[in-house]
């Protein structure tokens, strides 16, 4: 592998650090040297209450090109909200084909204060379970 990738669990200090904490979150991510961060699993512990959106948000404005591993549906609906895009990618560490990863679009990766920090969908719940920095 050519760059240094850390598997991160909630829960951990690591992952405590990330906003990805044990009371909300189920799950794993990896973060890359060049600030890639692959989200691979989350369940989140409380549904629709709108943490899951609001921890990716968190990461994109801390300045993470986020990436979501094979999301499922719900993900995906999520995804959609944020404006993520699919794609393709070989993660050959974790899974043996070439991969679904949803990604932000790429004039986002450039300078993410263009990142639509207030772009709420009607009807979505607020969420103060997730502090954003």
């Amino acid at each position: 592998m050519g760059m240094h990738a850390n598997r991160i669990e909630s829960g951990t200090p690591e992952g405590d650090a990330l906003g990805f904490v044990e009371s909300l979150y189920s799950g794993w991510i990896e973060i890359r040297d060049n600030h890639l961060l692959y989200l691979h699993f989350i369940i989140s512990r409380y549904k629709n209450e709108g943490n899951t959106q609001a921890l990716i948000r968190r990461w994109i404005m801390q300045g993470y090109d986020v990436r979501v591993v094979m999301p499922r549906p719900i993900m995906q609906h999520i995804l959609q909200k944020l404006h993520f895009v699919r794609a393709e990618e070989s993660l050959p560490e974790w899974y043996d084909e070439i991969v679904e990863c949803w990604r932000q679009p790429a004039e986002w990766l450039l300078s993410p204060s263009s990142f639509p920090v207030d772009h709420k969908v009607s009807g979505e719940p607020a969420d103060p379970g997730c502090p954003e920095s």
